[in-house]
């Protein structure tokens, strides 16, 4: 007895290949209809076209021509009750045993066009109701909704038909939820969020040994690969998700950034990578060891010798060159990724943050901050030098990312002393100064929040800072204003507070 399975498929990656070993090897009857349709026949592989098989009328359009009785019934059809096969016998209906489905990614449409109407118009009524029903029925019907599948469901048991139907599921969920965003979004609101996450694999374990952990992918995932084959973990992933956030800060000039425990302990800009890579390293050697290492351009020898003859965990870079491939190879330990996205696209796949608690999901918008002309304002009788500015606008950047309460002190592009984590302002600006010593002579000290109180200035004048930046908006503001004054230092205040909890 013929098996017989049902197909109509978006991406069409495969499917000549698939449909003939369905045919000349396991004997199946194909019924599809549209352009897969089109597609077998003119691929000279025996096809039914679904009009003629169901003895649709083409009501409203040729894509209802599946929203169809015979069609559902020969899907739902349960093959295993008597009952059930006498009354298909008695209606002249065939049942299916393979439904082969994948409809056009809504995220696809989405960016096609703005138009709802166009959306609405594109909304796979047929396909996604196909789905359902044979993932419905996956105790007798296989169901594909994934190119990657099609060889491995040819020989799947019962098991093997539940996790189809599984991911079939989420599918036809994910798409749901989706629309349903987007057609929210014309109210004026915003009451949904859609995550859907697509496990990649499993990870040898979180955080830490006695945490599970797992990789899952996102609509919003950055094209990368490790080029020397070797695994990232979980805490590998975290740091070089903030060496990379760093690096695009700054993805047309020659950065550097070193990440310990998702934290920055260097940054720098050079005329070339090595330059910059040194001035980073030189910011805090001690905790640059088996750190994570963020590059805006192409790592070339001269840097992968440095690196070779550091303790370095993980790499990433845009690229790299055969000399420095050829140098990383002799290096068991380290990991090279290369990211195949821009860093400058790189900025725009993340949108939005979630964290979520016991108490409920939060989201929020990214901090893709950017200093305003208008709200950027010298408030000293005491004018920055360019250079100095320049700096400021670097250190600035770089406090953006460490963790509150933060103050990187900065010049000539590299970071000096990075302060953060501290549970108030004043704590950060002594750290950081202590940290710097006599590097903090000329100086910029940039501030991730207001400075609250008179104290600042105060140990700022005795590290000789030249410039503060800072968001300003403390009452004290005009307190902090005049001791600048008294002492000769700039202030610039952005307006610009950047927490990072």
């Amino acid at each position: 007895m013929k098996r017989r399975a049902f197909i109509s498929v978006y991406d069409k990656v495969g499917l000549i290949d698939f449909a003939k070993n369905l045919v000349e090897k396991f004997d199946y009857e194909i019924v599809a209809g549209g352009d897969t349709y089109e597609l077998l026949k003119s691929a000279e592989i025996e096809v039914i076209n679904v009009a003629e098989f169901s003895n649709a009328s083409g009501l409203l359009s040729k894509d209802f021509d599946a929203v169809n009785e015979t069609i559902f019934a020969g899907i739902l059809a349960n093959s295993s009750d008597t009952r059930e096969l006498n009354e298909l016998e008695r209606l002249a209906v065939k049942a299916f045993d393979m439904v082969v489905v994948n409809i056009c990614p809504f995220e696809k449409i989405v960016l096609e066009s703005n138009d709802v109407s166009e959306m609405i118009s594109k909304i796979d009524v047929a396909g996604v109701a196909i789905l359902r029903a044979g993932a419905k029925n996956y105790k007798n019907i296989t169901v594909i909704t994934d190119k990657v599948d099609y060889y491995v469901a040819l020989n799947a048991n019962d098991f093997g038909r539940l996790k189809l139907a599984v991911k079939a599921f989420n599918l036809t969920a994910a798409y749901d939820r989706l629309i349903c965003s987007k057609l929210a979004e014309q109210t004026g609101e915003k009451p949904f969020k859609t995550f859907n996450f697509e496990k990649l694999k499993d990870m040898k374990y979180g955080e830490n040994p006695h945490q599970k952990g797992a990789i899952y992918k996102t609509d919003r995932m950055i094209d990368y690969e490790v080029i020397n084959g070797k695994e990232l973990t979980f805490n590998d992933i975290l740091n070089v998700t903030e060496a990379t956030n760093l690096v695009s800060e700054f993805y047309d000039v020659n950065c550097v950034s070193i990440i310990r425990h998702t934290k920055p302990c260097g940054v720098a800009l050079g005329r070339s990578l090595y330059e910059a890579y040194t001035k980073a390293f030189d910011c805090d050697p001690v905790s640059s060891f088996y750190g994570t290492v963020g590059f805006s351009k192409t790592v070339d020898a001269e840097v992968a010798k440095h690196l070779n003859s550091m303790a370095v965990e993980v790499v990433v870079a845009p690229d790299y060159d055969e000399q420095a491939i050829e140098l990383f190879s002799d290096n068991s330990e380290i990991k090279l990724v290369k990211l195949n996205t821009s860093l400058k696209d790189y900025r725009r796949l993340t949108v939005e943050e979630v964290i979520l608690t016991p108490f409920g999901a939060l989201v929020q918008d990214r901090n893709n901050s950017e200093l305003d002309k208008d709200m950027f304002k010298v408030v000293t009788r005491e004018k920055p030098t360019a250079e100095q500015i320049e700096d400021a606008i670097f250190a600035w950047k770089v406090v953006k990312h460490a963790k509150t309460n933060a103050v990187v002190i900065a010049r000539d592009f590299k970071s000096v002393a990075i302060a953060q984590g501290q549970t108030n302002a004043l704590s950060a600006v002594e750290w950081a100064l202590n940290y710097a010593c006599d590097g903090s002579k000329e100086a910029v000290l940039a501030s991730d929040s207001f400075l609250p109180a008179e104290d600042c200035i105060y140990s700022a004048i005795q590290g000789r800072i030249s410039l503060i930046i800072q968001p300003g908006g403390s009452i004290k503001d005009q307190n902090l204003i005049e001791v600048c004054d008294k002492y000769g230092i700039a202030m610039i205040t952005t307006g610009i507070r950047n927490y990072r909890q």
